[in-house]
């Protein structure tokens, strides 16, 4: 009541009622809570309305376990106060606790649109999606294994290069600094001019050897610590490298270089914020340290603080322009910024000034895989590039293989991943590997090239014969090792995306080698045999893209949805009285010409809107909002969604009808979650299997409509979807059983695929026959060659 009009008597009534709340808050807050309900009931008899009380009261019935009563008072709360988002979040939570999720979903989608968001928000979405989760869909047995809340995925084939180039890639390189001044209980002359002569001679290992005895004959002195501090991480040996690096450090406290490996080694153990307070104190003690603001460049890279990391890279140009690392870093952080045009500048530089490069060649092969002004051959040559260098000069060192040739004995399969932790990749393996763990006709062996463990990681290791973590070996060590182990079958999972182990592959440690899941290309590689997909991924005359021959399963990989999946909701647009347009595919598959044929679709429908979801977390929009504003569409018009918890993304999906795709590297587990969340997605296809992801998953449920022949196509088939929303909404509840009847989500179908491509694969290298291209044997049927009936590629005719 306005205070000019009220009279004395209302006004010392609204005064006496403050009174009473600020006392019913106070009995609240101390304990009290059968006072501080008296208090509260006393202010509703005279206020039924008033938002404070209500919301208090329904929050002390939640403290009491009293969820049903404390509905009423906290919806009188949102009603009194439907702006106050505290309202809305405790009120859906009680919903939630209450049993009642069908309406906390519904409440949680209208708070959104209020403008509810946050970290409260995320958590309060994945409790309710736990509870979904403790009743899993209906599907095949081991398609869904719980699994806890992660970050966003990315696609599959998403990672770069961002590592520091480990002793498996580098030529021995002269440490200038590993000798330094001593004190009176050092080495000898001698002694120190041995080890620095072995050092940078590129004899590390006898480097190490002798440092080793000094710090036992003199380990006050940090000359032996820094030796063999630094000559383990040049042997790949990381984690051996830590502590002697810290006593050289903790003896002598500028010793810049061995500070500069140390936190090296802490950025790839994710201790970023250990790592970052290193490379500072480095920098303060020599700010001209190139090394130290490349670290830091990629430290702050890994924490999506990109324009701090581009300004890092860019000061470790200025101080070495002609390092090849230095560009190749830059490059990686361009790449996250959507930047793919200047990465792809940086990676050309890094091969100028290095042309055996590895990780500048992964790089620029997975920058190009984006490039919309590069055709398939010219895709396929730049990979047959990468294998000149990099394989060529290894393939007159094939082993000669001891390998019993006997096609029907027990196979020993080698799989070589990074990614076998809260990872897309993972995803779609686990199921396959649930399955084939009680195979026995398959020995599994992991080689795992990672340090980040979680509790996937330990479930997929009860699926294998044996683990082994492979991470700072080097190519050719592991290769031997790899060769040692016997294995038949070497199956690589990343292709070229961050942390592969290609460059083992080209030694061709195993007498088969196949690629699969984690790049949607070909290796480039000679020594790679096969490469794994399905008929939608490489269909009838893409087999010219790759260097190895197409093994067809049912498909690519089993999808295994997220458990934390909300329930599919209704069609927003039939509330929302327009059409909402979506993406979640990372930044760095966007580009002017995706902006502009989505545009033209926003453009055709005046009142649409669209959500742009995985943006960085720093709150940018990687210049996406300047490229719509180019075409016209207003940022009203737009709804920039930082990436999120898997839960929380999951559940954006309930504010879009339509998914729309990206070109030419389109989206893959992004469809996916969009199909399982019920969204189909517009899709347009080209000329390389980065492009065919869309194809890949809509074919197998049926969603052949929304497959685009051109651009035209693109548009009209959004305007048509668009006016028939009773058909969208009956689509979008049908979705999940669609995917459940598909092979895609059966992992048994798949691996019961793979284990007999794997039989074929073998019983022709037994009978001395050459790698061909086939179909893989279907479920029950005997995996014979001849029964396999093999398809030749085009050029083997």
């Amino acid at each position: 009541m306005p205070a000019d009009t009220a009279s004395p008597d209302e006004l010392q009534f609204e005064q006496d009622l403050q009174m009473v709340m600020r006392a019913a808050t106070a009995e609240h807050q101390n304990g009290a809570l059968d006072s501080a309900e008296m208090l509260y009931r006393t202010i509703l008899e005279a206020r039924p309305h008033h938002g404070d009380a209500n919301y208090n009261l329904g929050l002390l019935s939640m403290q009491r376990g009293q969820f049903e009563a404390a509905i009423p008072h906290l919806e009188a709360a949102v009603g009194a106060n439907p702006d106050e988002g505290q309202y809305w979040a405790s009120y859906i939570d009680a919903l939630r606790r209450a049993g009642q999720t069908s309406a906390a979903w519904l409440m949680l989608e209208m708070a959104q649109q209020r403008g509810l968001r946050g970290s409260a928000v995320d958590t309060l979405v994945y409790l309710m999606a736990q509870t979904v989760a403790e009743t899993p869909p209906s599907l095949p047995p081991a398609s869904i294994v719980p699994i806890a809340a992660q970050t966003q995925p990315c696609d599959i084939g998403t990672s770069h290069h961002s590592e520091s180039t480990p002793a498996s890639a580098k030529k021995p390189n002269k440490q200038k600094a590993v000798g330094r001044a001593v004190n009176n209980n050092a080495p000898s002359p001698r002694q120190a001019k041995e080890v620095v002569m072995l050092f940078n001679s590129g004899r590390v290992a006898e480097a190490a050897a002798i440092a080793q005895s000094l710090t036992q004959r003199a380990p006050a002195h940090p000359m032996g610590w820094r030796v063999l501090g630094i000559a383990m991480h040049a042997l790949g040996r990381y984690e051996d490298a830590i502590e002697p690096l810290r006593k050289a450090i903790g003896l002598v406290a500028d010793d810049i270089q061995a500070g500069g490996v140390l936190a090296d080694i802490l950025r790839m153990k994710g201790a970023f914020d250990e790592s970052e307070a290193l490379s500072r104190r480095l920098l303060a003690l020599n700010p001209d340290y190139a090394e130290a603001h490349r670290v830091l460049g990629m430290i702050l890279q890994a924490q999506g603080r990109l324009g701090e990391a581009e300004a890092s890279c860019r000061r470790a140009i200025e101080l070495r322009p002609n390092v090849s690392e230095m560009h190749n870093t830059l490059g990686t952080v361009h790449l996250e910024q959507g930047r793919t045009l200047d990465a792809e500048a940086r990676f050309r530089r890094a091969l100028e000034i290095q042309p055996d490069n590895a990780f500048a060649h992964h790089n620029i092969l997975f920058c190009l895989s984006h490039n919309r002004e590069i055709d398939a051959a010219a895709l396929f040559a730049q990979h047959c590039h990468f294998a000149q260098q990099c394989e060529a000069p290894l393939r007159p060192l094939w082993p000669q293989y001891t390998n019993p040739r006997d096609p029907a004995r027990q196979l020993r399969v080698g799989l070589v991943s990074a990614d076998l932790f809260h990872h897309a990749v993972s995803t779609f393996v686990e199921p396959v590997l649930a399955h084939l763990a009680g195979n026995e006709h398959l020995s599994l062996h992991v080689y795992y090239n990672f340090t980040r463990e979680d509790q996937i990681t330990q479930r997929l290791r009860g699926y294998v014969s044996t683990w082994q973590s492979v991470w700072g070996m080097s190519d050719a060590a592991l290769a031997e090792k790899i060769r040692a182990d016997g294995i038949d079958i070497l199956i690589d999972l990343s292709g070229h995306t961050a942390r592969n182990r290609l460059l083992t592959f080209a030694r061709k440690p195993a007498p088969i080698q196949a690629s699969w899941i984690g790049y949607p290309g070909t290796t480039g590689l000679q020594a790679v045999d096969y490469y794994l997909a399905d008929r939608f991924m490489v269909p009838a005359g893409f087999e010219d893209q790759f260097t190895e021959k197409i093994i067809r399963l049912p498909a690519v990989a089993p999808f295994q949805p997220p458990a934390v999946s909300p329930p599919i909701n209704l069609l927003p647009a039939l509330r929302n009285g327009y059409v909402t347009f979506g993406s979640f595919n990372r930044l760095n598959k966007l580009h002017p010409d995706v902006i502009a044929l989505w545009a033209k679709l926003l453009r055709a429908l005046p009142d649409a809107r669209m959500v742009v979801g995985g943006m960085p977390e720093d709150g940018s929009d990687g210049g996406l909002g300047e490229w719509f504003a180019a075409e016209g569409i207003a940022r009203e018009r737009l709804d920039f969604r930082p990436r999120a918890a898997l839960a929380a993304y999951m559940q954006q999906h309930h504010h879009v009808d339509i998914c729309l795709d990206t070109f030419p590297y389109a989206g893959s587990t992004t469809t996916l979650h969009a199909l399982w969340m019920g969204l189909p997605t517009i899709t347009l296809p080209g000329s390389t299997a980065a492009s065919r992801g869309g194809p890949m998953s809509l074919t197998q449920v049926g969603l052949d409509a929304f497959i685009a022949q051109d651009k035209e196509d693109f548009v009209q088939k959004g305007l048509y979807w668009a006016s028939n929303l009773s058909e969208l909404a009956e689509l979008r509840t049908s979705l999940r059983e669609r995917c459940a009847q598909s092979a895609m989500f059966q992992p048994a179908t798949i691996a019961a695929g793979l284990v007999g491509a794997l039989r074929v694969m073998w019983q022709r290298w037994c009978a001395g026959e050459s790698p061909v291209s086939f179909d893989a044997p279907p479920p029950g049927h005997p995996a014979d060659t001849r029964e396999a009936q093999p398809v030749a590629a085009p050029h083997d005719a």
